[in-house]
């Protein structure tokens, strides 16, 4: 009360042209100060944790409808000429080969080589290539299984040393295949 009665003196002061009242304003402003001191320090720092759930709220809403309308989404494949006629290429409804397995096992300190086809099972590497040599599909073996791109399988046992892995390889290789890759065994 004391307060609010020496402002609105200084304020009627004022008005009169008098001028300001320097002792009263010193004394009120360090009164102000120190009670907004006060409040400040009980105050403490407080965060507003309410807009950053909403935000939260609202990209997860976003996320999930935009999650929906992809499920919806699928890939044609349309090939349209000028004239409207739909015209098909043989190659876009090819399916892929499944690639050939060879497994190396390791018996009797011996590697023995499985082809999983219903085709001859060789017993030495030579064997090996001399049997894909004869069913490599070319202009000359127009008979043969697999073309020269056809993907082989080779896969070593862990107990098969790498020399006889590298020589199935090379058998391969000289056979004519041009895609062989190594796979872990079953």
């Amino acid at each position: 009360m004391a307060e609010a009665a020496s402002i609105a003196t200084a304020l009627d002061l004022l008005i009169r042209g008098e001028g300001p009242v320097t002792d009263c304003s010193l004394d009120i402003n360090d009164t102000l100060v120190k009670r907004r001191a006060v409040r400040r320090s009980k105050r403490g720092i407080s965060l507003n944790v309410i807009p950053m759930i909403d935000v939260t709220f609202f990209l997860l809403v976003f996320f999930v409808c935009a999650n929906k309308t992809l499920d919806r989404e699928e890939l044609l494949r349309t090939d349209l000429s000028q004239r409207g006629i739909a015209m098909v290429n043989p190659t876009a409804l090819t399916l892929d080969e499944p690639p050939l397995r060879i497994e190396l096992i390791r018996k009797d300190n011996s590697t023995l080589i499985q082809i999983l086809a219903p085709i001859a099972q060789p017993e030495s590497f030579e064997q090996l290539s001399t049997i894909f040599s004869s069913k490599l599909y070319s202009s000359e073996n127009p008979s043969g299984l697999f073309p020269s791109d056809h993907p082989i399988e080779l896969a070593p046992s862990k107990e098969v040393p790498w020399e006889d892995a590298v020589a199935a390889f090379n058998s391969l290789v000289r056979a004519g295949y041009q895609q062989i890759h190594f796979a872990e065994p079953r």
